[in-house]
């Protein structure tokens, strides 16, 4: 093992989206024993810095779904934006419909129909009050929220519509992301490891949904957590399935890999 990165919701934080004390002791051991580590996550980079306990060392953060890279000093190391013509087509109000709508920016989080999973989610988010006229040049992803038959209507319409023009997947089964070609948790750890001149088959990965399902098929070490969605188990059938993200699954499995 001379890498390890993992997923934080429903892998490496707990039940109430935290770093559980038995987690933060054995990352204390891994940073101790010189591991490197990095997180790579569908949040924005601004939430894992929060999320991160400020006693332990700094990390590399794949956020957006590999939408950016910054380096454990903050350094950006690479970022992909959804263009305009691509936001104009994703951001209709006919094929956004009912859902919520998170659109992530470098220094915030922007919403529309802010109102119930979405804005759980993310905290205070600033409203997008027209979508017809919404420009920027910073979007590393836009996040639908919504019931899953919902989210599948929407789903199909950008396979028709955009085809391979955009990256889709799923963080959760109310959460549709969208980002840029190319873009996923995979070819952003690909990018990172190769920036630090270190051999996938040494990596040890941890994730729980479809959007890792390409990080952990990329890595020599992939571990599929105990509440992982059915899909991302079948996608991978020879990855060991470790313990519940609740129990602490990801800090009992490295005990036993530092063991």
């Amino acid at each position: 093992m001379q890498f390890i990165v993992s997923d934080l919701d429903g892998t490496l934080l707990d039940a109430d989206s935290r770093v559980a004390p038995e987690t933060h002791a054995v990352l204390r051991q891994v940073a101790a024993r010189g591991i490197p580590l990095a997180i790579a996550t569908g949040r924005h980079a601004l939430q894992v810095r929060r999320l991160w306990p400020q006693d332990l060392p700094p990390v590399p953060v794949i956020s957006a779904n590999g939408a950016r890279i910054h380096l454990a000093d903050g350094s950006l190391l690479f970022q992909a934006n959804l263009s305009q013509a691509l936001l104009d087509r994703l951001l209709q109000p006919a094929l956004v419909r009912e859902a919520e709508l998170g659109v992530y920016r470098d220094d915030c989080i922007m919403a529309y129909h802010s109102r119930r999973e979405y804005s759980h989610y993310t905290g205070q988010v600033a409203e997008i009050a027209d979508l017809a006229s919404f420009a920027a040049d910073d979007v590393s992803k836009v996040i639908y929220c919504g019931e899953p038959e919902l989210l599948a209507e929407i789903e199909a319409d950008i396979a028709r519509e955009l085809g391979d023009a955009v990256s889709m997947t799923y963080s959760q089964v109310c959460y549709l992301e969208v980002m840029a070609p190319g873009v996923h948790k995979g070819s952003a750890l690909a990018r990172l490891l190769a920036h630090l001149g270190v051999d996938a088959a040494g990596c040890a990965a941890f994730g729980d949904n479809l959007n890792d399902a390409e990080m952990l098929q990329l890595a020599g070490l992939p571990h599929v957590m105990a509440n992982a969605h059915p899909e991302l188990k079948r996608r991978l059938p020879d990855a060991p399935v470790i313990g519940h993200h609740a129990a602490g699954g990801v800090a009992k499995q490295l005990l036993e890999m530092l063991a």
